[in-house]
């Protein structure tokens, strides 16, 4: 059970559909606005750490999504869903800012939300 303060972020790396690759790239969509975003919500919550380098943590979800490849699906609307979430961790209840905090990112195989 989790009481304290979190925020977390939404994103899709798919496959590359495009005929003139024959390895099938993987891709991130807008991941550099998705940092922004999160950065903006530890801010908001006063989160400590919200200045964090935005480009380390993308290399960081590209290196978790070239591993987790078998499970990026195949298919026009078939992603996989990434979340980069915070949590804060401190082990009281309380109103105050958070002073240490968990960073980690999950993923998931989706399909598209319409079926067509």
């Amino acid at each position: 059970l989790h009481y304290g303060l979190q925020c977390f972020e939404g994103m899709k790396a798919y496959r590359s559909l495009s005929n003139d690759n024959d390895d099938n790239d993987l891709l991130l969509f807008r991941p550099d606005l998705n940092m922004a975003r999160l950065q903006n919500s530890m801010s908001r919550l006063s989160m400590p750490g919200s200045d964090f380098d935005s480009d380390e943590l993308i290399k960081c979800i590209q290196e978790l999504v070239r591993v987790d490849e078998r499970w990026v699906p195949d298919g026009e609307g078939y992603s996989l869903y990434v979340r980069p979430t915070v949590v804060a961790t401190h082990p009281f209840l309380g109103l105050a800012a958070p002073e240490s905090l968990l960073l980690y990112v999950i993923t998931s195989p989706v399909g598209p939300y319409y079926k067509t």
